[in-house]
């Protein structure tokens, strides 16, 4: 069996533009969000301290640090890639902020 044979391989001849994939959906707890801060080594309290991030930033509660955005598109994106895709360049845009009880869905 060759590489591209192997199941969950694709090869760039594979991939057209305006091709869909697979949703994602990961329901979001704080330990989502705290550990994602820890691995990121972001120890700014509105990551882990409910009291600090409510009323000291004004938001709901905790959310998710921009380092622990990325590294879920990234694993979506390798995860539909394969073990042999590689990601270029990324770019992505947060349009609000994702908090314990959430759902992320992430899809292209």
């Amino acid at each position: 069996m060759t590489t591209t044979d192997a199941p969950g391989v694709r090869t760039l001849d594979q991939v057209h533009v305006g091709d869909a994939l697979p949703t994602l959906r990961h329901d979001v707890t704080a330990t989502t969000v705290v550990l994602g801060a820890l691995a990121a080594r972001d120890w700014r309290p509105m990551h882990h301290d409910h009291d600090f991030a409510v009323n000291r930033n004004g938001t709901q509660d905790i959310f998710l640090n921009t380092p622990n955005q990325a590294a879920w598109f990234e694993r979506y994106l390798t995860d539909w890639s394969g073990p042999t895709g590689r990601l270029g360049r990324v770019t992505f845009r947060m349009r609000g902020s994702v908090f314990p009880g959430d759902t992320m869905v992430l899809d292209g």
